[in-house]
């Protein structure tokens, strides 16, 4: 059964989250791409962006996926840029943390659905 999207103050807060995000990364990427200032920004973004997901409930598979990708291409972004540009650590980075945060999406709702078969 699929559940309908309902914007509730908990939607808006993550929607307000997640467009603030993707304007700081925007706006980083564009304004000063590959100084320090930008990898502050983007891993600010990050942040951002992982939170309005967390926040959003449910998730539809339309923000999840796009979100999931940006949010692991800035962690990717971060790396390269904080490191002595390295491509194999910031290639590990983009699949590691794209790997735990779907990981950790899909957990929260295999247990959510246990929790209600068990009343």
């Amino acid at each position: 059964m699929k559940k309908s999207f309902n914007w509730t103050l908990s939607n808006l807060f993550a929607t307000l989250l997640l467009v603030l995000g993707l304007g700081l990364l925007i706006v980083a990427v564009l304004m000063s791409f590959g100084t320090h200032i930008s990898v502050e920004a983007v891993a600010t973004a990050l942040i951002l962006l992982l939170v309005g997901l967390i926040f959003l409930h449910p998730a539809p598979l339309t923000i999840l996926a796009p979100a999931i990708g940006l949010i692991s291409l800035s962690a990717g972004y971060a790396t390269y840029f904080s490191t002595q540009h390295s491509w194999i650590s910031s290639l590990l980075a983009v699949l590691i943390v794209a790997v735990i945060v779907s990981y950790g999406f899909s957990l929260r709702r295999t247990l959510k659905r246990r929790h209600s078969q068990w009343y």
